[in-house]
């Protein structure tokens, strides 16, 4: 077979392995990293209680990234309407307010949990059970999206893990 055939055959797979790789390379350049880089961990919903109208989701989000990232909204599968508040001591008062978007810096660890930011989830679309998983999204304010499960849990498992939660670990 001479080379000039041989050739013949093969410019058709160069160009597509060429063409290919390119539209890989492209692709890489629009796609947002943050999503790799945002870690949300032990997300819990707490079960609300008879008569209640709302009730509170706890989690830790980490931002493993080099740039400051904006939460902007979080939704809860089953759950008609979540926001963001948090606890401020004001004049030696706790007042609970609610937060429209949520600055996590590059590499801070973020702990919703009592006392602090929380969820605060309200107009369950049914009753919650004990141990069961919802799909929770994050979204960000440049666009990124990220998904996780939280558990619901009830408030005396709550009460019997504090303790356990308030020991500080620190992450290099």
């Amino acid at each position: 077979m001479s080379f000039k055939s041989l050739l013949t055959m093969l410019t058709p797979a160069i160009l597509a392995m060429g063409l290919y790789s390119s539209a890989l390379l492209a692709h890489a350049d629009h796609q947002h990293d943050t999503v790799n880089e945002i870690v949300v961990n032990n997300a819990q919903i707490r079960d609300f209680l008879p008569g209640s109208k709302s009730s509170a989701g706890y989690l830790t989000l980490v931002n493993h990234g080099d740039t400051a990232i904006e939460l902007t909204k979080v939704t809860v599968e089953s759950l008609g309407r979540v926001e963001i508040h948090e606890h401020q001591h004001v004049n030696g008062m706790m007042k609970m307010q609610k937060v429209d978007t949520l600055q996590i810096k590059a590499h801070q660890q973020l702990d919703f949990k009592p006392g602090g930011y929380h969820l605060m989830v309200f107009e369950p679309k049914e009753p919650l059970k004990i141990g069961q998983e919802l799909k929770l999204t994050l979204y960000f304010s440049n666009g990124d999206r990220v998904f996780t499960q939280a558990s619901v849990v009830s408030l005396e498992s709550q009460i019997a893990e504090a303790p356990q939660s308030q020991q500080h670990h620190t992450h290099h």
